[in-house]
């Protein structure tokens, strides 16, 4: 298992779920070398922007990247959808208003639009469809704060899915990345975007980080610029999967699945009568399948449910004491 972190200083996500990342071969580190990452560094650091945002009675950052000469940056969606105010600063350090164009919580993409005089530097949006493992690569971000910190390191992974957002449209790679690197750009050595930093990934097999595909941002560019407010699905509940320590000695009436802990008022699962262990009298419900998919573990669920859309449908298989039974529900938007 591998942890994965939200790269916005504050946390304005819930928990991040555990991200399972099947062990990959090692790859050749054909890390670019010192003066040919620097040369690169140099090009791009105009364009890249430190994001402060004041959101939900706090101060956040993170990062952002210019796209248009016009005034347009890209960053993640979870470091500015919620913001109430945000402002940008290139290397002068004087901060600008920036507006929300549209954001897409499901590929974690974000338009930001400020106003400028003279024409910005830009980066190129490569074409991702070409990385491989083992190409070489650069992170610009704002780690903890730092401005403007640079990272090297190679590919470890393409079309990777993470559990609750858009499937197959992650990169990932293990040059180091911290809180304030969400939404920096993750460039080639050439220095062209070839995706938008998203995650820190640590754990035993690898630590480094996830980034959008920038084929996955070039298709959501349209979108984005047309005002779209697109958020992830939800079915509103905390669980737990079930394993020796949820079990305890008890009888549950399920030896797999997603217990149930707490059902969020309101919400689509408590619309569909689901109980938690927690509000409810214990045994709490258990979900042993989505949309005819056997459900392990809230990676399993979380899985299912990121193929949705809000407002769309899905049934689940639920076992509550002896009996099973199936519920349909129809999806929010994450809080």
């Amino acid at each position: 298992m591998s942890k994965r972190r939200p790269m916005i200083m504050p946390r304005f996500q819930l928990m991040a779920v555990l991200l399972s990342i099947a062990l990959l071969a090692p790859v050749a580190a054909a890390q670019p070398s010192v003066v040919e990452a620097q040369a690169i560094y140099n090009r791009a650091v105009p364009a890249v922007a430190i994001v402060r945002v004041v959101a939900n009675g706090g101060t956040g950052i993170g990062t952002a990247f210019v796209i248009d000469s016009g005034g347009l940056l890209v960053t993640a969606a979870h470091v500015a959808r919620q913001a109430e105010r945000i402002a940008v600063e290139f290397a002068d350090g004087n901060p600008i208003e920036a507006t929300v164009v549209g954001y897409d919580a499901r590929r974690d993409l974000a338009l930001l639009r400020i106003t400028v005089r003279t024409p910005l530097p830009a980066l190129e949006v490569a074409d991702s469809t070409v990385v491989h493992e083992g190409d070489p690569v650069i992170v610009i971000g704002t780690p903890l704060g730092r401005p403007r910190v640079m990272t090297t390191g190679v590919v470890r992974g393409t079309a990777q899915t993470v559990p609750g957002q858009a499937p197959e449209i992650f990169i990932l790679f293990d040059a180091a990345v911290q809180p304030g690197n969400s939404g920096g750009p993750l460039l080639n050595n050439r220095g062209q975007v070839i995706g938008v930093v998203t995650e820190g990934i640590s754990g035993p097999d690898i630590s480094g980080g996830l980034a959008v595909a920038s084929s996955a941002l070039k298709a959501s560019l349209p979108v984005l610029l047309a005002g779209a407010r697109l958020e992830r699905p939800w079915i509103g509940i905390a669980g737990v999967p079930i394993d020796a320590s949820v079990l305890g000695g008890r009888r549950l009436g399920a030896s797999r699945g997603v217990l149930i802990l707490e059902v969020f008022p309101g919400g689509p699962a408590d619309r569909a009568g689901l109980r938690g262990e927690i509000s409810q009298s214990p045994p709490g419900d258990i979900i042993v399948s989505a949309d005819g998919e056997a459900i392990e573990d809230m990676e399993d669920l979380l899985l299912v449910v990121g193929v949705h859309q809000p407002g769309e449908r899905m049934r689940l298989g639920i076992v509550r004491g002896p009996n099973y039974f199936e519920v349909t529900l129809t999806l929010d938007s994450r809080p």
